[in-house]
């Protein structure tokens, strides 16, 4: 391997030969960190220091400077009581897909399947 772009390579075919949870768990580290490169956006663009952010959502500043490394994955209720003290929410949105999901049918009287976009 000779840079990033060969090592995710790598990666993305390791993950899809060791099947899909393998993947999922690939997508769950890779949201992670974008997760944890966005609170320090937010804080930052809000003029907020860790220590600060710490005061306002009781979050020891330590352990924010972990998740915003990525160095902690943080629980459920951290990250809830971080995102909430800089005034922002969590929700779930369905992921964009790159191709159409495809439906297979069952046989049809001819013995064939047909797949449907």
């Amino acid at each position: 391997m000779r840079n990033l772009k060969d090592l995710t390579a790598f990666v993305e075919k390791e993950a899809a030969s060791e099947g899909p949870a393998a993947q999922a768990a690939l997508q769950a580290e890779r949201a992670r960190f974008r997760i944890a490169r966005e609170l320090a956006e937010a804080r930052k663009a809000q003029g907020l220091t860790q220590h600060q952010l710490s005061e306002r959502s009781g979050v020891p500043q330590s352990e924010i400077s972990k998740i915003e490394s990525g160095r902690a994955n943080a629980t459920e209720l951290t990250l809830f009581k971080v995102v909430y003290a800089m005034g922002y929410s969590v929700r779930l949105e369905p992921l964009a897909r790159n191709t159409p999901q495809r439906t297979v049918r069952p046989a049809s009287s001819t013995g064939k399947r047909t797949v449907v976009k």
